[in-house]
């Protein structure tokens, strides 16, 4: 089966990256047609889906080989786990007791402004109180949505780009 998967390696990273830009479309609807405002660490996760969707379309446009598309693999592996672990902080904090939800902070704009990048992005990743809210799609928070997310295209990044191209195109006989 991961033969087939790697013969088709071209057009798969392509659709990667259309499911990244997807969801992305997605949480845009949601923030405006629905009034979901996105906390810091979900502008975060949201970057995460970008910087992956351009791998994934770096990934379809280059069409490399064996190594360079193994390289590939591990780099979109890599940015999905991130992406993961920022979803899973941000399932952890919305499963804290109202007392130990951190006080609310300042909004990005203002952080990015004010405090050296890596001060900043320790406070989005500390969190804050509305990263404590819980938005639900079909009963599910929304960063549990997203650490699926990451999860399912961190694996297909892998079986897509790890394995070896078959020197005939799928379907087709010797």
């Amino acid at each position: 089966m991961l033969e087939r998967l790697v013969g088709w390696r071209r057009p798969l990273n392509l659709v990667g990256a259309a499911t990244c830009a997807a969801l992305l479309v997605f949480a845009y609807y949601l923030q405006f047609a629905h009034s979901m405002e996105p906390c810091p660490l979900c502008v975060f996760q949201r970057i995460g889906f970008l910087v992956l969707g351009g791998g994934f379309l770096s990934a379809g446009v280059h069409a490399p080989h064996r190594g360079g598309a193994r390289v590939y693999a591990v780099v979109l592996l890599a940015i999905a786990a991130v992406g993961s672990g920022l979803a899973a902080r941000h399932i952890w904090i919305q499963s804290l007791p109202l007392d130990q939800v951190p006080a609310c902070g300042p909004g990005l704009d203002y952080l990015f402004e004010t405090l050296p990048l890596a001060d900043a992005v320790r406070m989005v990743l500390q969190g804050s109180g509305e990263c404590a809210q819980v938005d639900r799609l079909l009963g599910v928070s929304l960063p549990a949505w997203s650490l699926a997310g990451f999860v399912a295209l961190g694996v297909a990044s892998v079986l897509v780009n790890w394995g070896r191209a078959r020197s005939h195109p799928p379907g087709s006989r010797r």
